[in-house]
């Protein structure tokens, strides 16, 4: 208020009553002339046309409350001072109660931006806590499929071990009736052998009780006491004996295993060579077949040869290249150094062929003309000729004649060695149908240890099966309890997370009651003329999505 108003002659009331500590309810103002209530009216005016978020008084002027009326102008001074008192402690009043509202408006905004980074910080864990539910849950699916498949590798080895027990089982039991059958005959063989050996004893019995009767022994029987102990004596001697051939043989039998092996490897050698001779003998055959063959062609051709030669002899109207030439000097006209010349040549190829072809005296002593020297050279070329055929066929024959009889006394070899070989191995057979009765023995003997040692390998290979039975067993208990104990993990795990994420929204609403208390003290302020653009965020709704994603995921 100005101190112009201190011109005005109205009375002026003024009314304070506080409800709240903080807070004036009702200021009045009153006048008792139309100049005073003018004025009143405008003050009214200006204080509602002040720009505040609420309301911290409000001027009412009444004329029917029965205020004092002042008439003195110093009175009304005074009592105008007073109320300008009055209204500048309500004025600093409204003022601190502005600074207020904008520090708790500060406060709140403050508080609300903790409250959105809160709300992203438990959004954020909520999303780090489904990853890691994920995680676990992938990492837990893969852990019971891999128990899985241990336990259906477990139970299919389960079903082979019980196979394998099974037809263990069904082995044992035939070795166990062939063992049954074996010891009956053996214990039919000891009970026969105890009869007899009780019969022997009741006859002693009987033969001391006779002799105890008759108190002294006679004759007769000390020499039937002294046979029948020679013949005792004689039979543990025939006994021991026989213990010793038995002996004897058995190492008689193995010597003769060695060398019944060493026989049949003999005997598959020598039939080896046998057969290869025999195959070395047909080869020869055929050979000396192909060779008479060619000796009978040879024989031919030497004939052939020898029916050309004499033609040839026969002959003189030869066709060769001498006569030709014989013919063509006979028809040419040639010089005489011409003629010199060839015969020069002619003389030259006889001197050289002198050595090798045969010459008689009388070719010798021929003129040494052009047509006696060609005929010379026809003469020689048709010896040399002659004597090469002749000493190939005389060699041929020579070799088709030596070939067979070396090939004979090879045959002859051949079938010596053969017979010897046959010789061998029927002596080789006489010596094992020998060996074949004992072997039988000793094979029966083999059979029935080879018997007992399958039995007692079949009852470790059972002991052992049956052992692997049981810790297959206990490895699959151990599985069945690791998968439990996961299960009891992932639940435990899932429950802390409902406890964790329950505390936190606990611990949230815990944080929003004193904003609603603060909210509820300052219910004084009125609302914003626009509107909050923020939601209220009530913690049910965000506790709901928690709630269903954790039945979900149970």
């Amino acid at each position: 208020m100005s101190v112009s108003t201190r011109g005005f002659s109205s009375t002026l009331s003024l009314s304070l009553s506080l409800s709240h500590p903080w807070r004036p309810e009702v200021l009045i103002v009153s006048s008792h002339n139309t100049g005073a209530m003018s004025l009143g009216e405008e003050l009214c005016y200006k204080a509602h046309e002040m720009e505040v978020e609420e309301d911290f008084y409000s001027y009412e002027f009444s004329n029917n409350e029965g205020l004092p009326v002042y008439k003195d102008s110093e009175e009304v001074f005074a009592a105008l001072r007073q109320k300008e008192d009055e209204v500048l402690l309500a004025a600093q009043v409204g003022n601190a109660l502005l600074l207020e509202n904008r520090q708790l408006k500060q406060e709140r905004d403050a508080l609300h931006d903790k409250h959105a980074q809160q709300l992203e910080e438990l959004e954020q864990g909520r999303y780090e806590l489904r990853v890691k539910l994920e995680d676990c849950r992938v990492q837990w699916e893969s852990q019971v499929s891999e128990l899985e498949r241990d336990v259906q590798e477990l139970q299919a080895r389960v079903e082979r071990l019980s196979q394998s027990l099974s037809e263990a089982e069904r082995e044992k039991s035939r070795l166990k009736q062939e063992h049954s059958e074996h010891s009956h005959r053996l214990r039919e063989q000891l009970q026969r052998g105890m009869e007899v050996e009780r019969a022997m004893t009741s006859e002693l019995q009987r033969l001391k009780e006779e002799m105890r009767e008759r108190g002294q022994a006679r004759p007769q029987d000390e020499e039937i006491i002294n046979a029948l102990r020679e013949q005792v004596a004689r039979l543990t001697q025939r006994e021991q004996t026989l213990e010793q051939r038995l002996k004897m043989t058995c190492h008689e039998n193995e010597e003769l295993k060695d060398t019944m092996s060493t026989l049949h490897a003999r005997l598959d050698l020598q039939e080896q060579q046998s057969h290869t001779h025999i195959q070395q003998l047909a080869e020869a055959w055929r050979e000396v077949d192909g060779v008479r063959s060619r000796a009978q062609e040879l024989q031919s051709q030497v004939e052939e040869l020898q029916e050309e030669v004499a033609l040839q002899e026969k002959s003189h109207n030869d066709s060769s290249l001498l006569s030709e030439l014989e013919n063509n000097l006979d028809a040419a006209d040639w010089s005489l150094d011409k003629e010199q010349q060839v015969c020069r040549e002619l003389h030259y190829i006889l001197v050289l062929l002198q050595p090798v072809a045969y010459r008689s005296e009388a070719e010798q002593d021929s003129d040494d003309s052009l047509q006696g020297m060609l005929g010379q050279l026809k003469h020689a070329a048709q010896w040399i000729a002659y004597s090469e055929t002749l000493q190939e066929k005389r060699k041929s024959i020579v070799g088709s004649v030596s070939d067979p009889c070396e090939n004979a006394i090879r045959i002859k070899e051949l079938q010596d060695q053969n017979e010897r070989l046959v010789a061998e191995n029927a002596e080789l057979k006489l010596r094992a149908e020998r060996l074949v009765e004992q072997e039988v023995v000793q094979q029966a003997i083999k059979d029935r240890d080879d018997a007992i040692t399958k039995k007692t390998a079949m009852e470790a290979e059972l002991l052992r099966t049956k052992h692997d039975m049981m810790c297959l067993n206990n490895q699959l208990l151990e599985a069945i309890q690791r998968k439990l104990q996961l299960s009891q993990e992932l639940e435990a795990w899932q429950d802390d997370i409902q406890i964790i994420i329950n505390q936190q929204l606990r611990n949230q609403q815990q944080t929003e009651e004193p904003q609603k208390r603060s909210a509820g003290r300052l219910s004084f302020l009125r609302k914003s003329r626009r509107p909050s653009t923020l939601p209220e965020i009530s913690p049910e709704q965000n506790q709901t999505p928690w709630r269903d994603w954790l039945k979900r995921s149970k």
